[in-house]
């Protein structure tokens, strides 16, 4: 029986608001670095290939392209799920996350803000003066499941049983602190190495988070 050749690398598809950084090709950079620190390779959304339109600009519909394209080719997600502009997680991570999970590709998370979300809608838009707890003073209900955001990501997370990290307290600079980015990787390393990096649940038959218990962390 011959030599088999060395495997090659796991590619993360690096999902996050971090493209809408300033520096964000820099902090891009930084994580594709960490990732091959760990033995993946890292794709970070702007460096697809991306088609330039007739005029030689970038329209969004060849952003979504690339990414998708890009999501396709990856092994796995990891995505930063920090709320951003607002109490909840970046909405094209989101999509990300669920685009991911019905391919059947494995998600890991992080978040770099503690809490869960009823916490920060209570926060931020305040409870009615009337009602159960779960009742905003905008006159809409919001989750009280004990999740780090919307059900529909928490569960979808749950069911590739692969890391969800979330701070202990609010990071300075949310966008560009990667440690959790970074311990998420040594996570997503050690499932690998134990043959626990694998496809999550059936999409369309998924297991509750009551029962798809994985490696989730939370704090707060």
């Amino acid at each position: 029986m011959g030599n088999e050749g060395p495997a090659h690398p796991m590619k993360l598809y690096l999902a996050g608001p971090e493209v809408f950084l300033d520096d964000a090709r820099e902090i891009g950079r930084r994580k594709v670095e960490l990732c091959a620190r760990h033995g993946f390779t890292g794709l970070f959304p702007l460096d697809g290939e991306i088609a330039l339109d007739a005029a030689g600009g970038i329209s969004a519909t060849a952003i979504f392209a690339a990414n998708v394209s890009m999501m396709r080719t990856a092994d796995a997600v990891l995505a930063n799920l920090t709320p951003f502009r607002g109490i909840s997680a970046d909405p094209g991570t989101a999509f990300e996350v669920g685009f991911a999970f019905a391919l059947g590709k494995p998600v890991a998370a992080y978040s770099n803000h503690p809490g869960e979300l009823k916490h920060r809608a209570r926060a931020t838009i305040g409870a009615a003066a009337e009602g159960p707890d779960s009742l905003m003073a905008d006159g809409l209900h919001v989750e009280d499941f004990g999740h780090f955001d919307n059900l529909m990501l928490a569960e979808a997370l749950h069911a590739s049983c692969l890391p969800v990290i979330q701070a202990e307290a609010p990071a300075e600079d949310p966008f560009r602190d990667l440690s959790l980015f970074e311990e998420a990787l040594l996570r997503l390393a050690e499932a690998h190495a134990g043959g626990r990096l694998g496809t999550p649940r059936s999409p369309s038959r998924p297991e509750p988070a009551a029962t798809a218990r994985g490696e989730e962390t939370f704090h707060g």
